[in-house]
């Protein structure tokens, strides 16, 4: 279970104490940060009639919390509880139709309690049309309502609806787990210790940063990553798994970041004594850092086409991609 931000939840009780809460907040921050468990303390914590507070010995930190008890708490423990609305979709994008059901259920008079809360764990899937739908709601609040957002990408939505949304930012607690397998070197970067279980190639996660934490912390993430990794080299080496390669780019959320991450390492190894033998093989392949550099430079534009444009084709934008790379490898 993911800890949540005790930073942030020290902040938050202190606006709820002082009435001072914003109606509309954005949590934010990479994926497995612990957004998703601040957000659920929250929304329960405005659920709940008959709120708890807890003081640390020093008397410096006030924490509120929902009681687990009364009505509101049960109902909602169930998720029978009437005056929340959690907006998802299960396509990729979250369209205009999803808001205007999150604003017509903020007109409605409040069942049980005294508030209404919607949640929305990926704002960043919100279409144009959709965010601009939210945007008048979040212009003209309704009474008494509390709008959560959650993204690992906040650049993603738009400055418009950022600006009327209070935003807290949260780096994910380092548990023993990833303590473990991480270590910090001499020269700053963050590392994979020597011993750790999940890899036995450099590149596999050297260079990491916390962005990193799905695959450093997910086996089936982990193994994914590992099998995308070998996609590419064999894409770079002979040109060969390019149709196993775009359908990843094209179904795997992480991809993009992995091609990035990827590219970087084998031109961070360059510099190093002890290059890897696939990177030692790149160089026999006549495959130089500039090129790389290249090929890292396009990875970039690919990744801000699809950031910019919501409802961009990523099957376009992928299959562009890998005819640019094979362009820069074999002119």
């Amino acid at each position: 279970m993911l800890q949540i931000c005790h930073e942030k939840q020290v902040q938050l009780s202190r606006q709820y104490q002082q009435d001072t809460l914003a109606h509309a907040i954005i949590i934010q921050g990479i994926e497995g940060a612990g957004q998703g468990a601040l957000a659920k303390w929250l929304i329960e914590l405005l659920i709940c009639q008959n709120p708890l507070s807890t003081t640390n010995a020093a008397g410096t930190e006030t924490i509120s919390e929902a009681c687990g008890q009364c009505k509101a708490c049960l109902l909602k423990k169930s998720d029978n509880y009437p005056d929340h609305l959690l907006l998802k979709s299960e396509n990729k994008t979250l369209g205009v139709d999803d808001i205007r059901r999150g604003n017509a259920f903020l007109e409605k008079t409040a069942h049980l309690g005294k508030v209404k809360t919607i949640l929305i764990p990926q704002a960043q899937v919100m279409t144009i049309a959709a965010a601009n739908a939210l945007l008048k709601t979040l212009e003209e609040p309704s009474a008494n309502s509390y709008i959560v957002l959650i993204t690992d990408d906040l650049d993603s939505l738009l400055p418009t609806i950022i600006s009327r949304c209070a935003v807290y930012a949260i780096r994910p607690m380092i548990g023993e787990a990833l303590l473990a397998q991480l270590k910090v070197s001499n020269l700053g970067d963050v590392q994979l210790s020597s011993s750790a279980p999940l890899t036995n190639k450099a590149n596999d996660t050297a260079y990491i940063n916390l962005s990193h934490l799905p695959e450093l912390t997910d086996k089936i993430v982990h193994q994914e990553f590992q099998v995308f990794n070998q996609y590419l080299l064999d894409y770079l080496l002979h040109g060969q798994s390019e149709e196993k390669l775009l359908s990843q780019i094209v179904d795997n959320k992480y991809s993009l970041r992995w091609l990035e991450k990827i590219t970087c390492n084998l031109m961070r190894e360059y510099y190093l004594v002890n290059a890897t033998d696939q990177t030692l093989l790149l160089i026999k392949q006549k495959i130089s850092v500039q090129v790389l550099n290249q090929i890292y430079q396009a990875i970039i534009t690919s990744n801000k086409l699809i950031k910019s444009y919501l409802q961009a084709n990523r099957q376009f934008v992928g299959e562009q991609l890998l005819m640019t790379i094979n362009d820069i490898v074999r002119p």
